[in-house]
């Protein structure tokens, strides 16, 4: 990263305005075989994830547009997933499950929907959030390094009113926002690294440093500067925007607690009744067309449980490739999502019945680093077919 100002392309601002700004024109019919993802793969032409795709207002339940009734709609989803958890809750497993805490996030999302078996065996170590560590922190200190900066130029303009704040260098606003927090700090991350300075953990401070300037340089390169002017940052920020997005589920049994946490960096546009704004999703890598899309249908329900009303899109970005993928919020994704996080729960609700079960297995090339693959018949069985090796490459 430079001390240039990105400039943003034309085309990328017209985007980011589509994402906040209700059409009456119909969405662009996807191409039979899908359109190119972040990652040089094919998405899927349903549900719609691209560019043209799903720029107007539809009725709730068509794929690809948008909902008719954000805040309805929300209700309706808080609803169904109280219930579709208490039942799960309730019953022959209220005796296993009495006093159940649920942290539900994207990662145990993404672990149970890929080998129930694997994310029941984690244990309450991999349930929960495991503690701050260099790589877990770097895209929270990105954010609040970014967001430092900014608050050192409005603070430095006299009455708030000036010129555009220059562009960060990524490594020094890393740097000034570490120094301020050694000194004061504000918030969860910024209390994580204070201790590891005050420990003289050098190896720790200078790779979540790296990390997070990675991941702030990546995200001016593909949002341009100046920033767009009703883009706001999310989690480990100063003022309201500090609060991270959550909903607690209410009414469930057994004195269980499960709280649905939403993962997304920013958000495009003022929260209002209509809809009319987006949250951004960004990754320092690109990855898989499937995973990606799985990433914006969570982040939709989740963030649409914890405001209340339904985003219009879910804007993922990739920082290696500069792409932005947008996944219009539709009843689909919606579904998707609330079908990632009611899985967490039952996983959950499995563990304290049977635990470890390799017959629920679903073996996968993360079998090939999986500690459990010794004690599972189907992961040991797709390593010796599909899964094996020669040479250092596997065979076709």
């Amino acid at each position: 990263p430079t001390t240039r100002a990105p400039a943003a392309a034309p085309a990328a601002d017209a985007e980011i305005r589509r994402a906040v700004t209700p059409t009456t024109r119909a969405p662009a019919a996807a191409p039979a075989g899908g359109t190119d993802g972040p990652g040089g793969g094919q998405v899927p032409a349903e549900p719609p994830v691209g560019r043209a795709a799903g720029r107007g207002r539809s009725p709730v339940g068509r794929a690809g547009h948008r909902v008719g009734d954000p805040v309805g709609v929300a209700d309706g989803l808080r609803r169904r997933l109280a219930d579709e958890i208490a039942t799960c809750l309730s019953g022959p497993h209220a005796g296993t499950v009495h006093g159940l805490d649920a942290y539900v996030g994207w990662h145990g999302a993404q672990e149970a929907a890929a080998c129930p078996a694997r994310y029941r065996a984690g244990g309450e170590e991999g349930w929960g959030f495991p503690g701050w560590s260099a790589p877990l922190a770097a895209a929270a200190a990105g954010r609040a390094a970014l967001d430092h900066h900014l608050n050192v130029h409005d603070r430095s303009v006299a009455g708030g009113l000036g010129a555009e704040p220059p562009c960060p260098a990524p490594v020094e606003a890393v740097r000034a926002w570490m120094r301020a927090m050694a000194t004061a700090a504000d918030c969860g991350v910024g209390d994580w690294v204070a201790e590891r300075i005050a420990q003289r953990d050098d190896a720790t401070v200078a790779a979540t440093a790296a990390g997070a300037a990675r991941w702030l340089g990546g995200f001016v390169r593909v949002m341009g500067w100046p920033l767009p002017p009703r883009l706001r940052l999310l989690s480990a920020v100063r003022g309201a925007e500090s609060r991270p997005l959550r909903w607690r589920v209410p009414g469930l049994p057994a004195e269980a607690t499960v709280t649905v946490a939403a993962g997304a960096d920013a958000r495009l546009g003022k929260v209002a009744g209509s809809g009319d704004f987006a949250l951004v999703v960004h990754r320092v890598t690109a990855g898989d067309d499937g995973r990606v899309h799985d990433r914006a249908a969570f982040e939709a329900a989740a963030g649409a449980l914890a405001i209340g009303i339904v985003p219009a899109a879910i804007f993922v970005t990739a920082a290696d490739t500069g792409e932005r993928l947008r996944v219009p919020v539709d009843a689909a994704v919606l579904d998707r999502g609330a079908e990632l996080i009611a899985g967490v729960v039952r996983q959950r609700v499995a563990a304290t019945e049977r635990g470890f079960d390799p017959a629920d297995a679903t073996p996968s090339a993360a079998c090939r680093h999986c500690p459990l693959v010794a004690d599972c018949p189907p992961g040991q069985e797709w390593l010796a077919g599909p899964g094996r090796w020669r040479g250092g490459l596997p065979v076709v």
